[in-house]
């Protein structure tokens, strides 16, 4: 690498290589030759005064010489001016005309009343007005992938450490995604690498289209694209994930036909590496592509249970419900089935941009539901002398005041929707449901084989 300015949108920084020794022997000092530092306009500056001062001086040496008679002789008596008086006063005239005769001699030679000095000056400018925007080019040529216009792996790992740092000190969302076209390798396989490159180049300017102006797409590599979205939760993270599948799934990418991409989304915590939350998101997409592909998947801020993640497809966004989350308990399992399906509809409800009304009633229904629901829980417990009841209740009563609150402030407009469907699907239907509600999983299946041995 040689002396070069890289360049990120954080700011550019001036990187000089270190000194390393020549094939032919060490690196020795050159001590620069005579006026080898002067500036070459400073140089010019100096030839210019010498040629404009010798002309000059030649000049106003042979006016004097044939004009000194003249003046004294004729001119001062003309105006009554005594001998002292008529020299000081021909002094100022040499010096007048000598200055004048400076500015017509520079004029005639350089085209440049002021020995070529103000025509340089713009000429320096106007180089570096070229040299500067060089060198942005440079920049924006080090940070971009040529094929499609996005930024480069370089640029990311730049502007993620900076976004990493940003949320250490302001406690500000940041949400990534990683999307992968699904079956890519068959596109280039029967279409050919050219039809390939141009598939990836009309997909980004496809998602650029659909992007905030505060979020950045990157190509990662291959078909791989990464979107930084600063400001972001990851719910709204999911919210675009699933516009961005939905808009690539129904868009025509001739001659290939329609495409579909895998998304994969997380949330940056606080206190994570750059590649921890890659590695998250990574693993986000993984699952995406192993689940049949066409779909957004995302990475728990607190993973509870590898099955616990929320799937996102078909056009709807779900709360994959899977087997392992059953405790045993009818009224329960049905009563967390039952809820995971509201969730489902307050994100279908937002994501097709529904009347604000329309989803406070969804939001009304789901907060009577978690109530009810906890009260018959809380008595099935009880039955079942859980002996941890009296913190479980305290943690159901907690997670219902603020979801009453929350949801009067929506109401009232006062709240956005996105933190209010956070709290009701993520920490109490998600988190609370898959995780502090599997502490009791052991005493509900005891008291189920209690009752099974009873009856028979």
């Amino acid at each position: 690498m040689t002396g070069s300015d890289l360049s990120s949108p954080l700011g550019r920084v001036r990187c000089t290589p270190a000194a390393h020794p020549s094939p032919s022997g060490p690196l020795v000092a050159r001590t620069p030759a005579h006026g080898d530092d002067l500036d070459p306009v400073v140089k010019a500056s100096i030839t210019r005064s010498g040629i404009v001062l010798a002309v000059v001086g030649a000049g106003s040496s042979v006016c004097v010489y044939l004009g000194h008679g003249w003046f004294h002789g004729v001119f001062l008596p003309f105006l009554g001016v005594s001998a002292p008086l008529g020299d000081a006063v021909g002094g100022l005239l040499i010096v007048l005309m000598a200055f004048l005769a400076q500015i017509l001699v520079s004029t005639l030679l350089f085209k440049d009343g002021f020995l070529g000095l103000l025509r340089s000056h713009l000429t320096l400018r106007h180089a570096e007005e070229g040299l500067r925007a060089e060198i942005e080019e440079l920049d924006q040529l080090a940070s971009t992938d040529r094929l499609t216009g996005a930024w480069n792996r370089r640029w990311l790992e730049n502007l993620a450490a900076a976004e990493i740092d940003r949320l250490a000190r302001s406690e500000c969302a940041l949400s990534m995604l990683m999307l992968d076209i699904d079956h890519f390798k068959a596109i280039n396989d029967v279409h050919g690498h050219a039809v390939g490159d141009d598939v990836l180049a009309a997909l980004a300017d496809t998602l650029r289209r659909a992007l905030r102006p505060s979020d950045s797409l990157i190509r990662w590599g291959g078909e791989e694209f990464v979107v930084l979205s600063p400001g972001t939760t990851l719910t709204a993270a999911i919210v675009l994930a699933e516009r961005l599948r939905g808009l690539v799934a129904s868009a025509g990418f001739a001659p290939v036909g329609h495409l579909t991409i895998s998304l994969g989304a997380a949330e940056c915590l606080p206190g994570e590496s750059w590649r921890q939350w890659l590695e998250r998101a990574d693993a986000s997409l993984y699952r995406a592509k192993a689940g049949g592909r066409n779909q957004v998947r995302f990475a728990p801020e607190a993973p509870v249970h590898p099955h616990d993640e929320l799937v996102l497809g078909g056009g709807l966004v779900q709360l994959h419900w899977h087997p392992s989350h059953c405790c045993g308990h009818q009224g329960i399992d049905r009563a967390h089935q039952s809820l995971f399906s509201i969730s489902n509809d307050l994100l279908a409800a937002m994501l097709a941009d529904a009347r604000t009304a329309d989803v406070a009633e969804i939001v009304a229904l789901l907060v009577r539901e978690v109530a009810a629901h906890f009260d018959e829980e809380e008595a099935v417990l009880a039955a079942a002398g859980y002996p941890d009841l009296a913190e479980h209740k305290a943690l159901h009563h907690t997670l219902l005041e603020r979801a009453k609150r929350l949801a009067q402030e929506f109401a009232a407009g006062t709240l956005e929707i996105g933190p209010l469907f956070q709290f009701l699907s993520y920490d109490v239907v998600a988190r609370h449901m898959l995780g502090a509600d599997r502490k009791y999983f052991p005493w509900i299946l005891a008291a189920s084989a209690a009752d099974a041995d009873q009856a028979g």
